[in-house]
């Protein structure tokens, strides 16, 4: 396959870990307004997900990015 389709690919990982840190971050911020417990809820598993596809995502930029 072509290392053009597999940057898409990581980059299209990479922005749904940036999608999911930043729900996470939106969930924590309306939790704490609503004076809830922040870190109940989906704050946890949000910042997780978005945390591993970060990482693989930023990993395969890595490899895949054009030298």
């Amino acid at each position: 396959m072509n290392n053009q389709l597999f940057l898409t690919i990581s980059i299209v990982v990479l922005s749904i870990g940036f999608f999911f840190l930043g729900l996470s971050s939106t969930v924590y911020r309306w939790r704490a307004f609503m004076n809830k417990p922040a870190w109940n809820g989906l704050t946890r598993p949000f910042l997780i997900i978005g945390s591993i596809f970060f990482v693989v995502g930023l990993a395969l930029v890595y490899l895949f990015y054009p030298k």
